[in-house]
């Protein structure tokens, strides 16, 4: 009788593995403070690969403005190379100073857009361009382009 009680408490051995992999998944969850970076790391993990180019959106722009400058005209064209097929997310995370034309909000939207519209001269359906904003993070403007 007394190998039968010590069998039935096994669970308890799986139960509290489960228990201590979940608490670990919320402790990284708190640890990332910028969400989408946590999601990009998760999709590169366990996805197949998708092209996909970053950039600070000062080295895309001329100062202030949203214009894109050459870098920033063969950065698009560099993507778009590699992608013909599927949706393309361009991504904006943070802000930068504003301008007298524009405050940091009204910039990163414009800029985000500029890049969106650089696809669409280039070729790209604009169905198949998406656009996502984000400025929690509170730094300076990111772009990203993402084939989805």
């Amino acid at each position: 009788m007394r190998t039968r009680g010590v069998r039935s408490q096994r669970w308890a051995i799986s139960f509290a593995d489960l228990c201590l992999l979940l608490l670990g998944v919320f402790i990284i969850l708190q640890a990332r403070p910028d969400p989408h970076q946590l999601t990009r790391g998760i999709r590169s993990t366990f996805a197949p690969a998708q092209p996909m180019a970053e950039a600070s959106a000062e080295s895309l722009f001329e100062p202030g403005e949203a214009i894109l400058s050459v870098k920033g005209r063969s950065f698009v064209t560099a993507f778009n190379a590699r992608t013909r097929k599927g949706q393309i997310l361009v991504g904006s995370t943070g802000t930068d100073k504003g301008s007298s034309r524009f405050d940091g909000w009204e910039l990163a939207a414009a800029r985000a857009a500029a890049l969106a519209r650089a696809l669409a001269a280039d070729g790209v359906p604009e169905s198949r361009i998406s656009l996502q904003m984000d400025r929690t993070n509170g730094g300076a403007q990111t772009l990203s382009l993402e084939a989805r």
